[in-house]
């Protein structure tokens, strides 16, 4: 009994993963003005993804939907930005419901395209794609 608790205790302790946790372990950036200076300079789009402690569909977004490899692969594409709501980022991103996720064009800093809470793989990928043709009807094909 006593193996199963401390068996449990560190799994819970493994998933517990605050932003700039998530950050690292996804290779992702988890500052703003680092991650929008990198954009411009590659020329692609800011995924930026707000989360909280102790959010378990943060917890869930990060280690089943970015942790997977297809997702991890379409990323290379993006500039992947993890940050804590009260990190510091421009205010147009302010939200009250985690995770929060904006498709930000580089060179406006607006955000095209947006989506809140846990997300899936396939709704995830779609959501890449939609952000990317949305920000280049809106701005024309930058990549």
């Amino acid at each position: 009994m006593k193996a199963v608790l401390i068996s449990l205790l560190l799994t819970y302790g493994l998933m517990a993963t605050d932003a700039i946790e998530a950050a690292k372990k996804l290779g992702a950036e988890n500052n703003y003005a680092t991650a929008i200076s990198k954009a411009k300079k590659e020329k692609k789009l800011l995924v930026m993804v707000i989360v909280k402690e102790n959010c378990r569909w943060c917890e869930k977004f990060i280690n089943k939907t970015l942790s997977e490899e297809t997702v991890k692969n379409k990323l290379e594409n993006y500039i992947t930005l993890i940050v804590d709501k009260d990190d510091d980022f421009p205010s147009d991103f302010k939200e009250n419901f985690f995770p929060s996720i904006f498709y930000i064009d580089y060179s406006t800093q607006k955000s095209v395209y947006s989506n809140v809470g846990f997300v899936g793989k396939p709704c995830f990928l779609n959501d890449l794609n939609e952000s990317l043709e949305i920000r280049n009807s809106l701005y024309g094909n930058k990549e």
